[in-house]
């Protein structure tokens, strides 16, 4: 099909990109059908797009955070103690039902279950196992003579009342190889990883069991 050239008016082939006669580029603008579907508007509305549908058992862990942090270093001080260091146990079951209640008094009405309250106290015992290594370490590095000192004078007293020869020589052998960097390294790694356990598996207890009993208490109002 041909159609005219806008500025000489001859009659060219519409394939043509310029115009034979006088060079004359060729230019075709595509006006839309009226029948072609529009577009779709977004609405200001729609953006942006909702949040996501709330999820009960879900933990605001910047919320869960605050109170794990400050049970968990409380409970790394107590257990530190000299004397209150014997019920380190019970400190890390109070620490654990304490970041609890930290956590639900952040938010009103929510009900903790005991799955929440595990996880929010195993947080707690993990802050409290990191700041009980740190002091650890500390103490190690400064005055690691008198712990090596300290600690074979305890296996001595072990081994010597122990009334089984073959135990006393077993006793010893442990106790020398302890003596040595390998073993004084191999022990201090060993007490870091049973820390970590205790630290965890008692927090955690004791947040599921101070999440029961906060629901319980809920119940009876």
């Amino acid at each position: 099909m041909d159609h005219l050239c806008y500025k000489c008016q001859t009659s060219i082939d519409e394939t043509l990109p310029f115009c034979p006669h006088c060079g004359a580029p060729q230019i075709r603008v595509a006006i839309p059908e009226e029948d072609a579907p529009a577009s779709p508007n977004v609405s200001p509305s729609s953006w942006p797009p909702p949040p996501p549908p709330y999820q009960p058992n879900a933990i605001q862990w910047k919320l869960a955070a605050k109170g794990a942090l400050l049970s968990g270093l409380i409970s790394a001080g107590l257990a530190g103690m000299p004397k209150l260091g014997l019920g380190c146990c019970l400190w890390m079951l109070g620490a654990g039902a304490l970041a609890v209640w930290l956590y639900q008094q952040r938010i009103p009405g929510l009900v903790i279950t005991p799955g929440m309250g595990m996880r929010i106290g195993a947080l707690s015992g993990a802050i409290g196992f990191l700041a009980t290594t740190i002091w650890w370490i500390f103490i190690f590095t400064k005055d690691s003579q008198e712990l090596r000192t300290v600690f074979a004078e305890q296996m001595e007293k072990a081994i010597a009342q122990n009334p089984d020869p073959h135990a006393q020589e077993a006793g010893r052998q442990v106790m020398n190889y302890l003596n040595t960097p390998e073993g004084l390294a191999t022990a201090f790694v060993l007490s870091i990883v049973v820390m970590a356990i205790v630290f965890v598996v008692f927090s955690s207890a004791g947040g599921a069991l101070g999440a029961s009993m906060f629901a319980r208490r809920r119940s009876r109002r």
